[in-house]
C-alpha cells in the first residue's frame, strides 16, 4: 500500500495551533485528519495530538466512509488503510517539524485501528468508552420491549405529558434555518457541561461559541429544541445525520426548577431514538458521557484508547 501525500492547512485558535489536511491517493481524496500542536504537561514534549475537532467519539483520522472501521456496521476501512494514513501523516510531521516534535498522541483508537499504532515504541492508556445503540429492531415499540419495564414506561409517559405541556414547544428538524440562537445555545451547553463534570479526567470539554454558530447552518445537521411560551431556549441538541450512524451532539439545558422541568434529557434521546429507529440507521453514537443512563435507553459500551508514540 503506497503512502498517502498530506495536504496542510494551518490555523491558529485559542488554544494553540491546528492543523488539518486531506488524505491523497493520486488525485483522489480518501481522508481527513486533524490535529492540534501542543506541549505534554509532566513529560516536556511538543506533541501533535490527533483529536477530532468536532466529535469527541471520533478519532483525528477520517477515511472514506467517515466511521472508524470498528464501528462500521459493514467493517468500513480496512485496518491497512488507516495503518497507511498514519504513516502518511507522521512522515509529514517529521518534514515540517524535524526535531521540534517529539510524538504524536492518537485519541479515540478502537480496537481494529489498534494494532496499527502498536508498532514501535508506544504507550497506551484505555479511554472513556463510546456508546453504541444498533438499531436491530423492526420498529420503535419492539426497541421499548427490550428496556426494563420501568425504564419503558418512564420513555413512554414523558413524551406524551411533554408532548401536552403548553409550557413548552417541541422543535426537531434541520437545524440550518431553524432559528435556533447559538448563543443560547452555546451558554446552555458550557452550564450543562460543568454542571455535570464531576470528574477530573478526562478533563472538562465543550465546543466554542463559533462552531455552535457553524454548525447550525450545515446541511445533514438536526436540531432537537424546547422552548418556553416567550420563545427563550430551555434546552436543545444537534444530531449529525449519516446514513450509517449518526452522531449525537451537544446538549444544554437550563438546571432544573421553575424555568426548566424534569425530564428532558430522557425525552430528547426518546425521541431521536425513534427517529433513528424509524429512519433505519443501523447505528446510533451516542458519544462518551452519560454511561449508566445511556445503557438503561440499551446503549452499549466500546473500548477505546489514547495511544503515544514517538515520532
Amino acid at each position: 500500500m503506497r503512502d498517502w501525500p498530506v495536504m496542510r492547512t494551518l490555523a491558529e485558535t485559542r488554544r494553540g495551533p491546528v492543523l488539518a489536511g486531506a488524505f491523497r491517493d493520486g488525485g483522489k481524496v480518501v481522508g481527513l485528519g486533524s490535529l492540534r500542536l501542543r506541549g505534554l504537561r509532566g513529560l516536556g514534549l511538543a506533541v501533535a495530538d490527533v483529536d477530532s475537532m468536532v466529535i469527541g467519539a471520533f478519532p483525528g483520522i477520517a477515511l472514506t466512509g467517515g466511521l472508524p472501521g470498528t464501528l462500521h456496521p459493514s467493517g468500513g476501512p480496512p485496518p491497512e488503510l488507516f495503518g497507511a494514513a498514519v504513516r502518511a501523516l507522521e512522515t509529514a510531521l517529521r518534514q515540517a517539524f524535524g526535531r521540534r516534535l517529539q510524538a504524536v498522541l492518537y485519541r479515540q483508537i478502537y480496537r481494529r485501528e489498534l494494532p496499527e499504532l502498536l508498532r514501535g515504541v508506544a504507550l497506551v492508556r484505555a479511554g472513556v468508552p463510546a456508546l453504541l445503540l444498533r438499531n436491530t429492531f423492526a420498529d420503535y415499540d419492539a426497541y421499548l420491549r427490550t428496556l426494563r419495564k420501568s425504564r419503558r414506561v418512564d420513555q413512554q409517559r414523558l413524551v406524551r405529558n411533554i408532548d401536552a405541556d403548553p409550557s413548552v414547544t417541541v422543535r426537531f428538524g434541520p437545524a440550518a434555518g431553524s432559528g435556533l440562537d447559538p448563543d443560547a445555545f452555546f451558554r446552555l451547553s458550557v452550564e450543562s457541561a460543568r454542571r455535570n463534570h464531576t470528574v477530573r479526567w478526562p478533563p472538562l470539554r465543550y465546543w466554542p461559541r463559533d462552531l455552535f454558530a457553524t454548525v447550525l447552518e450545515l446541511p445533514d445537521v438536526l436540531a432537537l429544541s424546547y422552548s418556553a411560551p416567550d420563545g427563550s431556549l430551555i434546552a436543545a441538541t444537534l444530531t449529525f445525520d449519516h446514513p450509517v450512524a449518526p452522531v449525537l451532539g451537544p446538549w444544554g439545558a437550563r438546571p432544573l426548577g421553575t424555568d426548566r422541568r424534569s425530564g428532558l434529557w430522557f425525552d430528547h434521546l426518546a425521541r431521536l431514538i425513534r427517529w433513528g429507529i424509524e429512519q433505519q440507521r443501523p447505528l446510533i453514537i451516542g458519544g462518551k458521557g452519560a454511561q449508566g443512563p445511556k445503557e438503561a435507553l440499551g446503549f452499549v459500551p466500546e473500548p477505546q484508547w489514547t495511544v503515544l508514540r514517538r515520532l
